[in-house]
């Protein structure tokens, strides 16, 4: 006894296995340096441990075709069959560009193709700037083989036209009945309470392992789902309990603090540094001869040399710096027009006090939504790619840090003092076509980052050699801190803490000479810039929460930085990072009850910051 559409579902069923094995070869092979060390056994299995969310994602991409089938079989009109067809052949494209996609996202930000990465589509000319070259020469035939090899297999080995023929009525009834039950069991991964999510494909110490095993579009679509409710919230205690944490962590002695400026309202310069990693500053126990010049710079400043990024992208560092307020998991908060308006700014409480401000990047500030929210905290000037004269050389991003540099120089000539004028940096942001031939012939894959930043780093010195020879230099503090971090040749997890790290630098006149030379060694965030700036200004600082003073004495030493799916917490040669289905990944202890106290502050810190952003 032959059951056509049962045969139909099951060739239908092992195509998409296929082609999503096919995926995840793809990924292999892109990124071979990221796990060849764990060896080639622990990368098949990846395909193993893939299947669960595989056939999950085959009851996705199957439930719509199964109906189609289903009113052509009770009605024998060929249109349905055409249309199961032309639907198939529209998610085979799909995840042609799924799976093409996210290699470049992989290599910027190392995680797969997320809700915030469609969300930077809305600029696709910003994304289409950022892509090499030969991404886009590879990438789109890329796309365009994938799909038509997909969709001729489909035609020629699945075939719903030639094996659904008209057959009794038992036969549709038997379909309809049965095969809706099996595509929610495979929807669900089953008959166990918690549905298939993303974590159940990882099995690997190896966390490119991991991702590769992790079912592209079911990543994708998870985050999409999740991201529409605008972020998670999370209840890992009571709302009070939560509170009671933060109110201790955050507990200081106001008469503590240590006055480090001999001046009381110094002009600020202020340079967010695209993607620098401490790997990458000597100074910071990175490599040597990549920021000689920064490294020289922080002999006479105070380094910060076990600082922290808060979220892993350009605009979770912007709410991050000038806002105090941490990143999220799974969205930006700067991002939504209807939120970041709550947030307190460092440029609105240096108005107040008096100053002139400036914001000054070489690209288009429309990406990751920094314009929206530059232009809300009335910054007086903001200046981006397009303002920047047409004579000027512009790679694929905008105009090189070079031209930054010297366009802020020029811009501050006659500027009424005191100012607050800050700069954001990109040459080291790929595609990294900075106007330096390399010099450093070693990093491996990451050679061109590591170019950029000794790029960036001569930038950096001829603005301030040249700024010593302005009539306020003696009067101006210098700040340096990273958006974000970056992976380095050390090939760290992206949810290691020590992929986190980052430089932040206060360096001036203005600085009192017996705190020149500080090598500030405890943990710090970069949230924790503005309160410690302005209290340093003697100007308010309680809307900032979630920053800290960390000249005072009182201070406890502490970071926290959001992934995708969980956070990490930090404190002084202690650290964990925990996942929200409560999977604890990088961990380093010292006494026992760490791991609980580490966690468990963690926990309320995430649950505070999203009770904030939802109630925003």
């Amino acid at each position: 006894m032959q059951f056509p559409a049962f045969r139909f579902f099951l060739r239908l069923y092992l195509l998409w296995l296929l082609l999503f094995a096919a995926a995840r070869l793809i990924f292999l092979l892109w990124n071979i340096e990221e796990w060849w060390s764990a060896g080639v056994l622990e990368a098949v299995a990846s395909f193993v441990y893939g299947l669960y969310l595989d056939t999950a994602m085959c009851g996705y991409f199957m439930a719509l075709p199964w109906l189609m089938v289903v009113v052509h079989m009770w009605t024998q009109q060929q249109f349905w069959l055409t249309l199961a067809k032309v639907f198939t052949a529209l998610w085979i494209i799909t995840l042609g560009w799924i799976t093409i996609g996210e290699l470049p996202v992989y290599d910027e930000w190392h995680h797969k193709l997320t809700f915030k990465a469609i969300w930077f589509l809305g600029n696709p000319l910003e994304v289409i700037h950022t892509a090499s070259w030969w991404q886009l020469g590879l990438g789109i035939p890329a796309v365009i083989g994938f799909s038509f090899l997909g969709i001729r297999l489909y035609n020629r080995r699945v075939h719903p036209e030639d094996i659904l023929p008209r057959s009794p009525w038992w036969k549709p009834t038997l379909t309809t009945l049965l095969m809706p039950p099996l595509l929610m069991l495979a929807i669900r991964g089953g008959v166990q309470q918690i549905p298939a999510n993303v974590s159940d494909a990882y099995y690997s110490g190896n966390n490119a392992l991991n991702l590769t095993s992790v079912n592209s579009a079911f990543h994708l679509a998870a985050s999409i789902l999740e991201n529409a409710k605008g972020g998670e919230p999370y209840a890992f205690m009571k709302n009070n309990e939560a509170d009671a944490i933060l109110d201790s962590l955050y507990s200081v002695n106001p008469d503590s603090t240590v006055s480090v400026f001999r001046v009381q309202r110094p002009n600020i310069v202020l340079v967010v540094l695209e993607s620098w990693s401490a790997d990458l500053v000597k100074s910071c126990g990175g490599y040597d001869s990549i920021t000689p010049f920064f490294d020289s710079i922080a002999q006479h400043g105070i380094l910060f040399s076990d600082c922290y990024a808060s979220g892993g992208l350009s605009d979770q560092g912007m709410a991050a710096v000038f806002s105090g307020f941490p990143a999220q998991p799974r969205t930006s908060i700067i991002t939504q027009p209807n939120k970041y308006p709550k947030l307190p700014c460092i440029n609105k409480e240096l108005k107040k006090a008096g100053y002139k401000s400036s914001f000054a990047f070489g690209g288009q500030l429309s990406y990751g939504n920094i314009r929206s929210y530059m232009y809300f905290n009335e910054f007086d000037k903001i200046i981006e790619g397009d303002d920047f004269d047409d004579s000027i050389p512009q790679g694929k991003l905008g105009v090189a840090d070079e031209y930054l540099f010297r366009r802020q120089l020029q811009d501050l000539k006659g500027t009424t003092q005191p100012f607050f004028a800050s700069m954001f940096t990109l040459s080291s942001h790929g595609p990294f076509d900075f106007p330096m031939k390399h010099e450093l012939n070693w990093g491996g894959k990451e050679k061109d980052y590591i170019n950029s930043v000794l790029y960036v780093d001569r930038c950096l010195k001829e603005f301030i050699h040249d700024a010593k020879k302005q009539p306020w230099y003696n009067n101006t503090l210098f700040v340096f801190v990273s958006d974000h971090s970056h992976n380095s040749p050390k090939n760290w997890a992206f949810n290691d803490p020590r992929y986190r790290r980052i430089p932040m630098l206060f360096f001036g006149e203005v600085l009192k000479e017996q705190y020149r030379g500080w090598n500030y060694t405890e943990t710090v965030s970069q949230t924790d810039l503005a309160k410690t700036l302005l209290t340093q200004l003697q100007l308010p600082a309680e809307d900032y929460v979630y920053s800290k003073d960390v000249f005072n004495r009182t201070a406890k030493h502490f970071a926290f930085f959001a992934f995708e799916e969980g956070m990490g917490w930090i404190e002084p040669n202690r650290y964990i990072t925990w996942w929200v289905d409560g999977r604890v990944d990088h961990k380093k202890f010292v006494q026992p009850g760490d791991s609980l106290r580490l966690g468990r502050r963690g926990q309320a810190y995430l649950q505070k910051v999203m009770n904030d952003y939802w109630a925003f």
